[in-house]
């Protein structure tokens, strides 16, 4: 809620001699409290979860103390109020006097996060935007305009010829081959098990984990997601897979990096212990979906198998692990990493071809085919589904991962530059905000 200042009343009461006040008389109310960035941090919570209890897909996760909100979660005030509230919270922080870096930098994520806020709270009450206007207004990025198709067809060419002969297109001989990796239904479960618990061996090398940390795993359906880390405090998250989309056998490793080790799960853990236990920072028990915390968190996400599993050691854990409890032939499994590692290459036109799909240049039909054509995507009904519903959250999963890997390119020490992204440090020059 917007603070606003309680003018102060001035009593005068006169008595010759008199040291106290006589009976009956009124006492000069105190002065308002200093306005501290803890009461800022209070406010923002609400508002973040005011705005989740108009629309579930935006907010990520609140662990935060439950008084602060009880009265939220019973009655949340509308969202053109939401936007007002937040835009003068925001105008709030940037009169306050600072005198330390840290606090300053508590002050500028705030206020970028609060701007996401009314940003999402505008989209709620209605207002219209462009798939770039919302990406910069909520993750303070924008996706590049276009790109490489030259670069691009290079790279299918190079997948054509791993692949080898076959009948119908690129994007069908790539279905095919890639079908023969596919985890069967009834081994999914133990599969995503021993990738998570290969995932969490590898981080633990690199990141100290909690001693009480734990995650609890669930299998759903019927959701536009494949899957989903919620962290609900105390070092623990509930993880969640989507059984409905087929999964192979190194997207399951992609997947139990992603959402549990070093990725969600323990982005959350680390942020939990060094700012909000280790500084307490209580704004980050709170995590708005459309905000450049989540672009933080799904790039450190994203590229989570890539820290865990260099390619080697990726393909022998999936040949010498995964496989066999997939009862999956992985004999040639080399091959099938080198067709994966160029597939992705390919995602730069995913965000361009979101971006005309969301604001209307292509329709169903001809955004599946571009899908397919330039990224080898098939099941394009999901993943424009999933476009239908999160917009411009795409950029999270495209940009935000390059953005990441820039910094981590040339580093010596790539795991200190991940630790530090984890806790909201992004490397000098990074376009959040």
């Amino acid at each position: 809620m917007s603070r606003k200042s309680l003018p102060l009343r001035y009593v005068q009461v006169a008595a010759l001699g008199l040291a106290w006040c006589i009976a009956g008389c009124k006492r000069a109310p105190q002065p308002a409290p200093e306005f501290t960035l803890d009461a800022a941090a209070r406010q923002y919570v609400r508002l973040a979860v005011a705005l989740g209890e108009h629309d579930a897909d935006s907010i990520d996760y609140f662990y935060g103390p439950p008084a602060w909100v009880a009265d939220i979660r019973k009655q949340a005030p509308g969202s053109t109020q939401i936007r007002q509230s937040s835009l003068d919270l925001i105008g709030d922080l940037n009169r306050m006097t600072l005198h330390d870096q840290t606090s300053e930098t508590r002050r500028r994520f705030m206020a970028g996060q609060l701007q996401s806020i009314a940003c999402r709270a505008s989209a709620l009450a209605g207002a219209h935007t462009s798939f770039d206007e919302e990406s910069r207004c909520a993750f303070g990025i924008v996706s590049p305009a276009s790109y490489d198709e030259k670069g691009l067809a290079a790279i299918r060419a190079k997948i054509s010829t791993l692949l080898g002969p076959g009948r119908g297109s690129l994007a069908e001989r790539y279905a095919t081959f890639q079908s023969k990796y596919v985890v069967p239904g009834n081994r999914v479960r133990a599969v995503m098990a021993r990738a998570i618990a290969g995932c969490r061996a590898e981080t633990v090398k690199h990141i100290a984990l909690p001693s009480d940390e734990s995650i609890e795993v669930v299998f759903t359906g019927n959701e536009p997601w494949a899957g989903y880390s919620l962290y609900q405090g105390h070092h623990h998250s509930v993880v969640t897979f989507n059984t409905d989309l087929p999964v192979t056998l190194d997207r399951a490793l992609d997947l139990a990096c992603h959402e549990s080790y070093p990725g969600h799960h323990t982005f959350n853990m680390t942020q939990d212990d060094a700012l909000v236990r280790g500084k307490g920072e209580l704004e980050l028990t709170v995590q708005p979906m459309y905000s450049q915390q989540s672009l933080l968190s799904e790039s450190a996400a994203a590229i989570a198998i890539q820290m865990a599993f260099p390619q080697a050691e990726r393909a022998r854990f999936e040949r010498d692990e995964l496989a066999p409890i997939a009862g999956i032939d992985a004999k040639d499994i080399d091959r099938y990493l080198k067709v994966e590692q160029l597939v992705e290459q390919l995602h730069p036109a995913i965000a361009v071809i979101a971006r005309r799909y969301v604001d209307g240049d292509l329709e169903f039909a001809r955004a599946t085919q571009a899908l397919e054509d330039e990224a080898l995507m098939g099941g394009g009904f999901e993943t424009l589904k999933y476009l239908n519903e999160f917009r411009s959250y795409m950029v999270t999963y495209t940009v935000g991962p390059d953005i990441l890997n820039r910094f981590l390119a040339n580093d010596e020490d790539r795991w200190a530059t991940y630790r530090r992204w984890m806790q909201i440090e992004p490397p000098p020059g990074t376009t959040i905000h």
